[in-house]
């Protein structure tokens, strides 16, 4: 295996994104609710051990255990985003933000980086 410069910096990149997600994360949520999903690595780096798992609930009761949040923040897959942003829109919240972010420590093609607020 050949080691360039390119390959290097394309590591370097990855892994100061990968490191800059949970500080980021930390520093934006402050009082909002969070959703993770501890079995994705960056995702239990964002929730901490703290908010409302997928791996232990089911969509429809972290929705549950979200009734009444004004801010919710999260970092998880695509499909579990899209199928909480709905049942959360029917509660009142409104999408404030949305990012995809790498995933290189679990695989993924990228988890989604979102925020929902009351309106």
């Amino acid at each position: 295996m050949r080691t360039t410069r390119r390959g290097v910096l394309k590591g370097g990149a990855l892994a100061g994104a990968a490191a800059a997600v949970p500080v980021a994360a930390r520093a934006a949520v402050g009082a909002a609710a969070v959703v993770y999903d501890s079995r994705l690595a960056e995702s239990a780096s964002f929730g901490g051990g703290q908010g409302i798992d997928l791996a232990r609930l089911s969509l429809r009761d972290a929705h549950a255990a979200l009734a009444g949040a004004a801010r919710v923040e999260g970092l998880t897959r695509w499909s579990d985003w899209t199928v909480l942003r709905a049942l959360l829109e029917e509660q009142g919240l409104r999408r404030s933000a949305e990012t995809r972010l790498a995933a290189p420590l679990s695989g993924h093609d990228g988890l989604i980086r979102w925020s929902m607020a009351a309106r």
